[in-house]
């Protein structure tokens, strides 16, 4: 369509068409990246299904595929195995070519994820802000918790990606807005994706900064100058508070929708905490997203092996804030083996009375239900359903359920004080 605009003889403001495609074409971006010797996850790129499995050991798995030119996360997925990866390109057989192919990309399982928010003008960058994902990488961040400050980065890595995100909008030639979406695993940082365009963490950004980050991108767009008294004035690390993002879903709406998140976009609102303290700007975040915060009662855990073990000290400030258990087999008995006490439910192909009875009778306080794989999410899905039928929290990543809890924590201790934003 833009092409189309400018041979009628319309001007395009802002970045060129070139700019927007280095971005969304992922060979193009994955040149740019190289050229400025930043690290990106080994990948590939493929056409066709034939094309994707003869580059499926060179890139691993698990891996996430990435089509060209989408919005949303539309028809990305994290695949695990040579079979689902077959399965995913004939499903999307339509919207894969020569042409526009699809980046195989390797997943940084447990990688911390950040947005970065910039304005580029013709000689100017101000930077919005870094918002650290509280979910590790694989949820969408239009999906996932977000908090500014960062409360887990390191100072030094967000110099880094401050310096790195400016060299990406200079030699992409950016005029406006840039959102570019990195990941962090042993200290190494990732350059995932760039956005050439406003992203839906900039309200949350100028919300939370008060940098007016639309103004700037309306001034970068039109090429007009910014004073050095203006650029000095914005600094989202003078920020006083700390800002969590929650996420509003629409699962209760659709009878078939399931509140497990990976990398396709599903939510369709946001909300901000704000405080002196993250956990009390997570209580405010979660409250205000409709997610309850059960002061007592019983926790039913469905845990993926790989989480068991990490899991445990949440699992024990649990037990010692007078939570009590249930769990499927597998959970239950590795709880019961290092002293939490816990009783075992029957998963639902295993006859009642099951786990999804004993949520449905309003037994459970909340779910914690950690999965991957097309079969094991397929195996659980009628817990998630069950607790978006009879609104009970769902955490369905750990990290979401360590900020869950911490809130918990918070909201048994005292009040909670509203923050005025001015």
């Amino acid at each position: 369509m833009p092409q189309t605009w400018k041979k009628s003889g319309f001007k395009l403001l802002g970045s060129t068409l070139e700019a927007l495609d280095q971005a969304e074409d992922r060979k193009l971006f994955s040149q740019i990246c190289r050229e400025l010797n930043l690290k990106i996850p080994q990948s590939a790129m493929a056409g066709s299904v034939e094309e994707a499995l003869l580059h499926e050991n060179e890139v691993g798995f698990p891996m996430i595929c990435r089509p060209s030119y989408v919005l949303g996360g539309r028809r990305m997925e994290v695949i695990e195995n040579s079979r689902e990866l077959q399965s995913y390109f004939m499903r999307h057989m339509d919207f894969i070519s020569d042409n526009n192919p699809c980046l195989m990309d390797q997943f940084l399982s447990g990688a911390l994820e950040v947005d970065v928010d910039l304005i580029r003008g013709k000689n100017w960058i101000v930077v919005g802000g870094i918002v650290e994902h509280i979910e590790a990488a694989g949820v969408h961040s239009g999906d996932s918790m977000g908090v500014v400050p960062p409360q887990r980065l390191k100072p030094e890595n967000q110099e880094k990606i401050e310096k790195l995100s400016c060299a990406l909008a200079d030699r992409m030639k950016i005029l406006g807005h840039l959102n570019l979406q990195l990941a962090i695993k042993n200290d190494e940082i990732f350059v995932l994706e760039a956005n050439p365009r406003s992203s839906r963490s900039v309200p949350f950004l100028a919300k939370a900064t008060q940098i007016p980050l639309i103004d700037l991108g309306i001034k970068a767009q039109m090429g007009l100058e910014l004073s050095a008294q203006e650029k000095s004035a914005y600094n989202w690390r003078d920020l006083k508070k700390i800002c969590v993002k929650g996420v509003v879903f629409p699962f209760k709406k659709f009878a078939d929708s399931d509140s497990i998140l990976g990398p396709e976009m599903k939510s369709t609102g946001e909300t901000m905490g704000r405080s002196d303290t993250y956990s009390d700007a997570l209580v405010k975040a979660f409250v205000s997203s409709y997610l309850n915060l059960p002061a007592s009662g019983e926790v039913f855990l469905s845990l993926r092996d790989k989480d068991k073990e990490p899991m445990l000290p949440l699992l024990t400030n649990l037990k010692k804030l007078g939570y009590k258990f249930s769990a499927t087999r597998g959970t239950a008995e590795y709880l019961n083996r290092v002293n939490i006490d816990c009783l075992q439910l029957n998963k639902v192909h295993e006859g009642r009375p099951h786990c999804v009875d004993r949520i449905r009778s309003g037994q459970i306080s909340f779910v914690i239900n950690t999965t991957s794989g097309r079969q094991s999410l397929e195996a659980s899905f009628d817990i998630r359903r069950a607790c978006t039928d009879y609104s009970i929290p769902c955490l369905t990543e750990s990290d979401a359920a360590e900020a869950f809890v911490m809130a918990l924590e918070k909201s048994k201790a005292g009040r909670i004080e509203v923050s005025a934003l001015r």
